[in-house]
């Protein structure tokens, strides 16, 4: 809603100018192209993307708006050594997107180290891991190897627990570096200073296990927000993804390809908002994920025939991703209802058609001997 607004605002602030921004989307869709002196959308300045057929369903990285302008404005802030803190709710893509950047994009004088913090993370065991990574430069002086710059990404920023007085000791020790540049070596009792290093850090909101940190230590980053996917953003990751896969099947199955992710989306969107957590039932949250594991159980298909076995599938996918979750037979005939709604909606078919009068729809293969070699 605050991004709506802002736009309106922005627009109605640059109406008068020639550089105005185009109309057909929001103004968060753009960038300014210096060489041509014009607003162009983010999508236009990357390379058509294709999938690698030997990456794996977690490794792939489907470039939308979001993503593309969330990397630009990190790979912006860690080339002029800026720490940066992304902050989103579990689903954003925040992990994802970091990682691929650290990996994958970076120049080589950049080298990644991971850590995840839990509830249990001490400081401890934070400083042992960061000070086996450093090597001797000077007497007093740490570091990475020369010509070198670490970039720290810190998940899960907000799980350490709270102590006594309040504080989350892992933060702290890495607080005490922000603001001297080092901390103390606990067995010579000597104060080691740290160069050539930088962070990056996520976390969700407070809640949930997770806990508020401290504007001391939130003061040193610089903070990008991850909102939630628009369904635009999600359509394309997952018909990307969908269609690159059923390209090797008959051309009527990959025509159902994008009937299959609308009715998922609007699968999705109606149980986010009608199947809320209540202190009954507080595992009912569900994030982008979920919505993942469907087309994941549909990529692990090795034969589709026809249109109604991709169908077919889905529906089985559907069922373990969401249905499985739910707890009552009041909630589950429920789900059922509305997955034969949306069916029927996207797809032009009944539940009958698809499925028949079996009451429960499974997809296994332990009936088949040396089906899971190990």
């Amino acid at each position: 809603e605050g991004r709506k607004k802002f736009d309106i605002f922005f627009r109605n602030l640059t109406s008068g100018l020639s550089s105005a921004f185009p109309v057909e989307s929001s103004i968060y869709d753009y960038c300014f192209n210096k060489e041509k002196k014009s607003w162009v959308g983010w999508m236009d300045t990357i390379p058509e993307f294709h999938i690698s057929p030997n990456l794996s369903y977690s490794e792939i990285m489907v470039p939308t708006v979001d993503t593309v302008r969330y990397t630009y404005i990190l790979d912006l802030l860690l080339r002029h050594s800026k720490n940066v803190l992304c902050v989103g709710p579990t689903g954003t893509g925040k992990t994802s997107i970091i990682k691929n950047k650290l990996t994958k994009e970076m120049d080589s004088k950049f080298t990644p180290v991971f850590i995840n913090f839990s509830a249990r993370t001490s400081a401890n065991q934070t400083q042992d891991i960061l000070d086996a990574k450093f090597d001797k430069r000077r007497k007093g002086v740490f570091g990475p190897p020369a010509g070198r710059r670490y970039v720290i990404f810190i998940d899960d920023l907000n799980m350490p627990g709270k102590e006594k007085y309040g504080a989350q000791p892992p933060i702290e020790i890495l607080r005490q570096w922000m603001d001297h540049e080092g901390w103390y070596d606990r067995k010579q009792l000597e104060f080691k200073k740290i160069i050539d290093i930088g962070f990056v850090c996520a976390m969700g909101p407070p809640g949930g296990g997770r806990n508020p940190v401290t504007p001391r230590f939130t003061r040193h980053f610089n903070v990008i927000h991850f909102t939630e996917f628009e369904d635009d953003s999600v359509r394309r990751m997952f018909e990307t993804i969908l269609s690159n896969f059923l390209r090797n099947f008959s051309v009527p199955v990959q025509q159902a390809a994008k009937s299959i992710i609308d009715a998922t989306i609007e699968l999705y969107n109606t149980i986010t908002t009608e199947l809320l957590p209540t202190p009954s039932k507080s595992h009912y949250t569900f994030n982008l994920r979920d919505l993942s594991k469907v087309f994941q159980g549909i990529l692990a298909a090795k034969s589709i025939n026809e249109p109604r076995d991709l169908v077919r599938l889905w529906c089985h996918e559907c069922c373990r991703v969401f249905q499985d979750r739910l707890i009552g037979l009041e909630d589950r005939y429920w789900f059922q209802k509305l997955l034969e709604t949306k069916m029927f909606k996207f797809l032009k078919v009944s539940w009958e058609e698809v499925i028949g009068t079996l009451d429960r729809l499974l997809y296994c293969d332990f009936m088949i001997p040396n089906a899971t070699p190990k």
